[in-house]
């Protein structure tokens, strides 16, 4: 058997994905990649934004809902459970290691806990609606 290469085999889902259902993988871009920027702003300019749109306060709920969005997305397109658990608990480690080096940041194991139960949410949310639509087709 041949193996294959990491690259390949990371184009091979991402196609596999797509071909589902192009706008999930767009959705699910456009969720991390908010969740993300979010996570990097500096201390100062999320303050201002924070500020200027009445957001005090929205960050453990963000990590909840972002988390939460990603894992339902990722689960809805076939990702298995066990690597939706590991990819977003790893995307939420990766953001909070990486917030030691911004300025005005810091590292939170709540973040950490937030990000593990709106992931929990998202797959509960799934694990639902795949009980109602089998539930439908079964009569």
């Amino acid at each position: 058997m041949q193996k294959k290469s990491i690259p390949a085999t990371c184009s091979a889902v991402i196609r596999r994905f797509h071909a589902k259902c192009p706008w999930r993988l767009s959705l699910l871009v456009v969720v991390t990649g908010l969740f993300v920027v979010g996570a990097m702003l500096p201390g100062a300019l999320r303050e201002t934004i924070s500020k200027t749109f009445y957001l005090r306060g929205v960050d453990p709920y963000a990590h909840f809902v972002f988390c939460a969005l990603i894992a339902l997305l990722l689960r809805w397109s076939g990702v298995p459970m066990l690597r939706v658990v590991l990819s977003v608990l790893a995307l939420g480690a990766l953001i909070e290691v990486v917030q030691l080096w911004i300025p005005g940041r810091s590292t939170s194991w709540n973040d950490m806990a937030n990000d593990a139960a709106g992931m929990a949410l998202g797959l509960f949310l799934m694990w639902l609606s795949q009980q109602f639509m089998r539930r439908g087709r079964d009569g």
